[in-house]
C-alpha cells in the first residue's frame, strides 16, 4: 500500500517528539532521585548523564521507526494512515464526527457507549476498514472474542490487494484473540506515542 511521504515525516516528526519529551520527564526524575535531592546517592554522577536521557530516547525510537516504515510494525504504519484518513471529505464527515466521539469516549473509558456507536457505525458504513477495525478492537476490550474475530474477518476482506502488511496485522490480531483471548486494553496500534 502506497503512503503519502507526508504521513511518514507525520508520524515520524510527531513520534520523535514525544520519544524526547518522555526521555526528558526521565532524566528530570532521575535527576531528582539520583541527584541529591531525595537521597544522597553512594556515586554522584555529573547533571549532563541526566540530561541525555532525552537524546537516548530519541535514538532508540529512531531504529523503532524503521520497523514501522519497512520491517514487521509496517502494517501498524499503514492502519495510522488508513485510520487519520477514514474521516477525511465531504462523503466521510459524519464518520469523522463520530469516530472523534468514540475517541473521546475510549479516553473518559466509557466504553459501552464506544462500542454502542461503532456497532451503529458497522451499519451504516458497511464499506469502511477502520469502523470495522475499531469495532473489533471494543469488542476485545469488553471481553467479547466471537464478535471480535468476526469483526477482524470483516475488516479483513474490506482491504484492498495492495495492502498486505495491514492484512498481515490483522491477520495477527485475529490469531491473538484466537490463541490468547480478547484483551483489556487497546491493540490498535499501540504505537507507543501516535496521538492523531
Amino acid at each position: 500500500m502506497k503512503v503519502p511521504i507526508s504521513h511518514h515525516f507525520n508520524f515520524w516528526l510527531v513520534n520523535s517528539t514525544l520519544a524526547f519529551a518522555t526521555g526528558l520527564v526521565i532524566g528530570f526524575f532521575a535527576l531528582k532521585m539520583f541527584g541529591g535531592y531525595f537521597f544522597k546517592p553512594s556515586i554522584e554522577f555529573p547533571a549532563w548523564c541526566y540530561l541525555s536521557f532525552p537524546w537516548v530516547c530519541f535514538c532508540i525510537y529512531q531504529y523503532m521507526t524503521l520497523s514501522f516504515f519497512w520491517g514487521k510494525r509496517r502494517g501498524e504504519f499503514e492502519y495510522s494512515f488508513l485510520e487519520k484518513t477514514a474521516g477525511h471529505g465531504e462523503t466521510n464527515k459524519q464518520l469523522g464526527k463520530l469516530l472523534k466521539e468514540v475517541k473521546k469516549e475510549l479516553k473518559m473509558a466509557d466504553l459501552n457507549s464506544a462500542h454502542l456507536k461503532l456497532n451503529t457505525a458497522t451499519k451504516n458504513f458497511p464499506d469502511n476498514f477502520v469502523v470495522h477495525f475499531k469495532y473489533a478492537v471494543s469488542c476485545e476490550r469488553l471481553g467479547l472474542a466471537e464478535a471480535a474475530i468476526a469483526a477482524y474477518e470483516t475488516a479483513r476482506k474490506l482491504l484492498p490487494q495492495s495492502a498486505e502488511a495491514v492484512n498481515n496485522y490483522v491477520e495477527r490480531q485475529i490469531n491473538r484473540v484466537k490463541t490468547k483471548g480478547p484483551a483489556k486494553v487497546s491493540t490498535a496500534p499501540g504505537l507507543q506515542y501516535v496521538i492523531y
